[in-house]
């Protein structure tokens, strides 16, 4: 029965070669065009980078700026206030306490402070009798108790500088001090006087945070997110990004965290060279972002690449039919015209050799599989004399190929996971990490090209931006 369905398959051939070199003209219609085909729309994709700063050093930068204690003008001597008063108090301050909610650091101390007074009767300006002093918390009396926070607003401009907006927000005396001598409350003048201080220390504090350049320290990032980034054995990956969004910011454990959102257009390709290199963010906006990440971009593969993922794909692959085993070594592909390939298969076994065969592939997008169900023996290949001269490739190998030849891209997403993943952990540059990895891969359109072939793919999954160390002062 094979061999009938062979001979009737040779004398067909043979009748279209001689129909083909016959001279009579047979007038036919045209066969129409086929349908072009394009990939989906592509949609604009989003990248929430959740970002932590370690600012443990800016901390100690910190302590070191701010006095360990604030005193009164020519402390120890006293400072005049009207001419039958004078006081003068030092206050000593706690290690500062910080917390950052939604962009609003609180940053708190405790603080002990003593101060002595003296008054005088004044006539005519001029004092007439001897000075009555006072104190609290000198010799053996305890310094007095003050608690004192700081607010400070922070943002970031659209050049990646960030701004802050530092003042006391509440001096609190835990113990007044009453000087019983004269019978005077100065504490108030004290506590007026400790919020004077620390206010300039929130100005200085301002100024050498505002000349902070996260610009510089993102430098590294912009110039990385410019170029081609290496996809493991699946290309290279350029994001194309349009608008970077931040979130708020928040404190925990030594660590500013915020989210950026990048929105972008990322392609994919076979191609390394970089053609253009952006060296540049785009402008920051102080919009809020989101969670994760969703991106879709198209992808532009080459045959070379092609024939790689295939052959680690299906290599080894076996069939079996009547008791004989064929497995497969390598495989090639060539575009062809209207949306073909061929392929051209390298197998060993019972049988070795080299089969050629064409069909048209095609992605079923629900169930993410890639099959070529038009799969045929290309009888204008070497093929044609395994077709005819070797029983063993008859129908039924072809429809086993049909079957076997499928590719579940989830499936081949799950094996390649580990590889894909490691491009998300890795030092970016010195004090900066990336830490993440993907959840899911699917494809959304193929197109088949005679050069090239076109795949629309979304990818999912989570990651972050780990910097630890701050920019230069």
């Amino acid at each position: 029965m094979t061999n009938r369905i062979l001979i009737g398959s040779a004398i067909v051939l043979a009748a279209w070669l001689s129909a083909c070199s016959s001279s009579k003209k047979i007038t036919s219609s045209p066969a129409p065009p086929p349908v072009a085909k394009s990939l989906p729309p592509l949609t604009e994709s989003v990248l929430n980078l959740p970002i932590k700063v370690v600012i443990t050093p800016f901390l100690q930068q910190a302590e070191k700026m701010a006095p360990k204690e604030i005193t009164s003008d020519g402390w120890p001597a006293y400072m005049p206030s009207g001419c039958d008063f004078r006081y003068k108090y030092r206050f000593v301050r706690s290690m500062f306490r910080f917390s950052c909610i939604n962009n609003r650091v609180t940053v708190n101390m405790n603080g002990n402070y003593q101060i002595a007074g003296s008054k005088t009767v004044c006539v005519m300006g001029q004092s007439v009798s001897p000075w009555i002093n006072g104190s609290c918390g000198f010799g053996t009396e305890p310094m007095r108790r003050v608690n004192i926070s700081l607010v400070s607003d922070l943002s970031f401009t659209p050049d990646y500088r960030l701004q802050t907006r530092t003042r006391v927000d509440k001096v609190q005396a835990i113990d007044k001090c009453l000087v019983t001598i004269f019978n005077n409350d100065v504490t108030q003048e004290v506590m007026d006087s400790i919020a004077a201080s620390v206010n300039s220390f929130g100005i200085n504090l301002d100024n050498s945070i505002n000349n902070m350049r996260f610009d510089e320290v993102l430098q590294p990032v912009a110039e990385k997110a410019g170029k081609k980034i290496p996809l493991s054995t699946y290309g290279y990956l350029k994001l194309n990004a349009s608008s970077v969004r931040m979130g708020s910011i928040n404190y925990t454990k030594d660590t500013l965290a915020f989210t950026a959102g990048i929105n972008c257009f990322p392609e994919i390709s076979s191609d390394s060279t970089n053609h253009s290199v952006s060296r540049h963010l785009p402008p920051l906006s102080g919009t809020g972002a989101g969670s994760g990440f969703s991106l879709t971009a198209n992808a532009v593969y080459d045959y070379t690449t092609i024939d790689t993922l295939l052959t680690r794909t299906l290599r080894n692959r076996e069939f079996d039919v009547k008791g004989e085993k064929i497995r497969i070594a390598q495989v090639e592909v060539r575009g062809l015209d209207n949306y073909m390939v061929e392929f051209k298969i390298s197998f060993t076994g019972s049988k070795r050799g080299t089969l050629f065969l064409k069909g048209s592939p095609e992605l079923d997008v629900a169930s993410q599989q890639l099959s070529v169900p038009d799969l045929e023996y290309d009888l204008n290949s070497s093929s044609i004399v395994l077709v005819l001269g070797k029983t063993f490739f008859n129908r039924q190998i072809l429809e086993s190929l049909r079957s076997q030849a499928r590719i579940n891209v989830t499936d081949l997403y799950q094996k390649n996971k580990q590889k894909i993943d490691s491009q998300f952990n890795r030092v970016i540059t010195d004090g900066i990490v990336m830490q993440g990895g993907t959840t899911q891969l699917r494809l959304n359109g193929l197109v088949i090209n005679k050069d090239n072939v076109q795949v629309q793919v979304n990818v999912s999954g989570n990651a972050g931006l780990v910097i630890s160390k701050l920019p230069a002062q």
